[in-house]
């Protein structure tokens, strides 16, 4: 089965919404040790500061990949819908069923435009 561009930017999203949740994750547990040994050296503090870095640039990604996905299908993004990606973490399970419904619609339209076109 060949995938359209709108699956592969919905794949895509997904799997940079699971590694935004992943680093996240990482991040977190990682503050929960160094509260928990009470004493850290710089090096703890070194990879928290990467794994701090690593959460947000791939939220931005996975921002653009939302971004990118909502104007190949052809919808607005509104201001609110923009600034809720940040809160992929908490969000992302809603945000993806929306964005796969939305892309189930798109196709459906564009496969009525083309069966349209082609009894003409």
């Amino acid at each position: 089965m060949i995938k359209s561009n709108a699956d592969r930017l919905l794949s895509s999203y997904m799997l940079w919404g699971i590694l935004s949740i992943s680093s996240f994750i990482v991040f977190v547990a990682l503050l929960l040790v160094t509260l928990v040994l009470e004493k850290t050296d710089m090096v703890l503090y070194f990879i928290m500061l990467l794994t701090g870095f690593l959460w947000i640039g791939v939220t931005s990604i996975s921002r653009h990949v939302f971004v990118m996905l909502k104007r190949y299908i052809g919808k607005d993004i509104s201001i609110l819908e923009f600034l809720s990606t940040q809160f992929i973490v908490l969000l992302f399970p809603f945000l993806y069923m929306k964005l796969k419904k939305e892309v189930r619609t798109y196709k459906g339209k564009k496969e009525k435009g083309d069966t349209a076109e082609g009894s003409k």
